[in-house]
């Protein structure tokens, strides 16, 4: 498919300028963080913090979390439904992270919290979500799953302030995202492997293995390929996904309808790269691919990936002539339920 009929589709397609979008991811992560300024640290540390959200604002909740296994000293927690779990804490942080500020579930959970006396953040471009808590505000106006930049660095910034993830030297990472950007772009860059990659995952069940430290990657780019390419996908991750669904990755009716992509990064586990090089080496699938998420820290390889896949999953809609704003299926159940 040549660059021109590349550029036609997305003009007839994208509807809602979400590639447009995808191209300041950098940019919203640094205005979020504010890259510029030191934050300051509270002396006083929550025992746990619960982040409530659905789809990709949960998202932010499952990030923070891999965050906060690997290098913090509070556990965090995602929570994606009604209500609180029964186990909460009266010094734990609810932070609550709607795009719209009108997810009911979420909406359900942060009154609950605020019943109970919890400290509570909030963080939405608006919505009724802004009356409950401390209300962090981002901006509106995109497709939600494309503000993931603004949502996960208004989290990230809020929970270094609380002292639950130590700070990191930001500025140089910025730069080498906005290099990754210019690497997947499909549309700008003739070069770009989303095309592709893209080009193979149709017509094929897609699951996704991941190192254990980027398994909320591999949730998210399942979602990323449900709502933008508008495909089924699943994902697991190393080492648990050895202990069972390797069995039917290797068996023979694997070969032709299923596309392996392996999320890794230089940080993981040795004994978890020698499982990725036996996998490699074994599961004789038509399609696999390794996607290693360059960085120099686990958060900048967690970006890497969300840039990634969300020029992929874009590249799929396409690809397939579909609008990758597109969720005509979710509009019509919140208008179910709203009756």
């Amino acid at each position: 498919m040549s660059e021109a009929e590349i550029t036609d589709l997305v003009a007839a397609l994208d509807s809602e300028d979400m590639l447009g979008f995808l191209r300041l991811f950098p940019n919203d992560f640094a205005t979020q963080m504010k890259v510029d300024k030191t934050i300051e640290v509270n002396s006083t540390t929550p025992s746990s913090v619960l982040c409530l959200g659905m789809g990709g604002s949960a998202a932010a909740g499952d990030f923070l979390a891999s965050l906060a296994n690997y290098q913090g000293d509070t556990q965090v927690t995602t929570w994606r439904n009604y209500q609180l779990p029964n186990w909460i804490e009266d010094d734990s942080l609810v932070v609550a992270t709607s795009y719209s500020g009108k997810t009911e579930e979420t909406l359900d959970a942060t009154s609950e919290a605020v019943e109970k006396g919890l400290e509570t953040i909030v963080i939405s471009s608006g919505g009724k979500l802004t009356e409950l808590g401390n209300h962090i505000s981002v901006p509106g106006g995109q497709p939600p799953r494309s503000a993931f930049g603004h949502l996960f660095g208004a989290l990230l910034r809020t929970t270094i302030s609380q002292g639950i993830i130590p700070n990191e030297e930001l500025s140089g990472l910025i730069e080498r995202l906005k290099e990754t950007v210019e690497e997947f772009d499909f549309v700008n860059n003739p070069d770009s492997p989303s095309l592709a990659l893209a080009q193979t995952l149709l017509d094929r069940e897609v699951g996704i293995v991941t190192a254990a430290e980027l398994d909320c990657a591999g949730t998210r780019f399942v979602n990323q390929l449900n709502e933008n390419g508008g495909i089924f996908a699943r994902s697991n991750s190393l080492p648990e996904m050895n202990h069972n669904e390797i069995i039917a990755w290797t068996d023979d009716s694997a070969k032709k309808s299923q596309a392996l992509i392996l999320l890794t990064w230089s940080g993981m586990h040795e004994r978890v790269e020698k499982r990725v090089d036996w996998m490699m080496e074994n599961v004789e699938v038509d399609v696999a691919w390794q996607l290693h998420c360059e960085g120099e820290s686990l958060l900048e390889a967690m970006l890497y990936s969300c840039i990634a896949m969300d020029w992929i999953s874009c590249a799929v809609a396409i690809l397939r002539g579909k609008d990758p704003s597109a969720i005509g299926a979710i509009r019509s159940l919140k208008e179910h339920l709203s009756q």
